[in-house]
């Protein structure tokens, strides 16, 4: 082969999700598939295309359970505590105080200035979607919130896996079906919240360097 076929996104966000869970099934079933000294270059290659599946399926529920229901219903998007949008609960801002940070005034006014330039006045998603329409123009800030996008959703998929693994262990502890120990599910559980925390701050910053971004370019008319 000329090349590989995965990018570099698609190991570290899918590959690497979907192998946490192929190594917990492994685990609290005792197949003892991933301890074997050799592997078959057939099944070497079943395993990897597994874990892209199993991957891709951990994007799917991690995009759902932690975007559209732990952030925009419990907590709140970013696109909102940046600009100036408090938090559901007072205790978000002990518990995630970086992520219901708001930019500072300052910037708000000048992203309002900027949207009045081009004859625009939503908010929340509807300021998010233009602020990515103008700011993407160039290939250069594309890039660059691509790469914050690339960070934030392999911590979030890795998040969501470790969670599934730490969720798996205890039942499988209980159930009984595979002697495990509970110290790999407290492991993973510590994995989970902090990747979690991981991926809040990529998420934000991800809008951050957007606003920020918006926020610097020339009007294209007086405001």
């Amino acid at each position: 082969m000329d090349k590989v076929p995965f990018s570099v996104y698609d190991f570290f966000a899918y590959l690497s999700s979907g192998a946490i869970l192929l190594a917990t099934c492994d685990y609290i079933l005792g197949l003892g598939l991933l301890s074997q000294d050799k592997i078959a270059p057939l099944f070497a290659v079943l395993l990897v295309v597994l874990a892209y599946v199993c991957g891709h399926i951990v994007a799917h529920f991690s995009s759902f359970f932690y975007e559209h229901i732990a952030v925009s219903r419990l907590l709140k998007r970013p696109n909102d505590t940046l600009m100036g949008g408090t938090p559901r609960w007072r205790l978000h801002r002990i518990v995630f105080p970086n992520f219901c940070r708001p930019l500072p005034e300052e910037v708000q006014k000048r992203i309002a200035k900027r949207t009045q330039s081009r004859n625009f006045s939503a908010r929340g998603e509807g300021l998010f979607l233009h602020c990515y329409a103008v700011v993407t123009a160039d290939e250069t800030r594309q890039n660059r919130l691509d790469g914050f996008r690339n960070q934030y959703g392999f911590a979030r998929n890795m998040s969501f896996a470790f969670l599934v693994a730490a969720v798996s262990i205890v039942a499988a502890h209980y159930i009984g079906v595979h002697p495990v120990r509970l110290r790999w599910a407290l492991l993973s559980g510590f994995a989970s919240i902090t990747l979690f925390y991981r991926y809040l701050k990529f998420f934000r910053q991800f809008s951050y360097e957007l606003f920020v971004r918006y926020a610097e370019l020339e009007p294209t008319k007086a405001a």
